[in-house]
């Protein structure tokens, strides 16, 4: 009987052991499935009002928000801050051509940026894809976070911005 009681005592203390770490990584994959979810309920426009002040003010002179709040697709490659630091004094004109080199007229996930792949965006250049160790390169720009998902589209942060091409001579 005690044998018996011993081998209960260990089976309890080796479920419990195994079960703590169990328990925190589902703690984890709940909360990033919250985050996810939250930003799935808004619309890119929405999103960049919780992002950088600094891209709001921009995209909004360059009157892009209502094109953004629309329910029609979009693909973000987000410029970095300092990049838009550049164009802070730019007329909408400007900010429309330079943005719009960073907008896509379709929803794609970095699943769908495949090595060597043309994406057009909305000003109807083309963006090529590179994958290169592990990165994602965008026209050259390396793509520092991907996927964040929303109601029209899907934004993904570069660390850089998209020039437009050199005219051909």
């Amino acid at each position: 009987m005690k044998k018996n009681f011993t081998y209960l005592k260990i089976c309890l203390l080796l479920l419990v052991c195994t079960a703590v770490p169990i328990g925190t990584q589902a703690q984890v994959t709940v909360t990033g499935a919250a985050a996810t979810a939250k930003m799935a309920h808004m619309t890119l426009a929405e999103g960049i009002t919780h992002k950088q002040t600094l891209l709001l003010e921009l995209v909004t002179k360059a009157g892009l928000m209502p094109l953004l709040s629309h329910s029609d697709p979009y693909t973000f490659f987000a410029p970095s801050e300092a990049a838009l630091a550049a164009y802070k004094d730019a007329s909408p004109e400007d900010l429309r051509a330079f943005l719009g080199q960073h907008l896509v007229a379709s929803s794609i996930t970095s699943e769908d940026l495949k090595d060597g792949t043309d994406i057009k965006n909305i000003n109807g250049n083309n963006l090529r894809i590179y994958r290169k160790k592990g990165a994602i390169l965008v026209d050259g720009v390396k793509l520092l976070e991907s996927d964040q998902l929303y109601t029209n589209g899907v934004w993904h942060q570069l660390n850089g911005a998209l020039q437009p091409p050199r005219p051909k001579l």
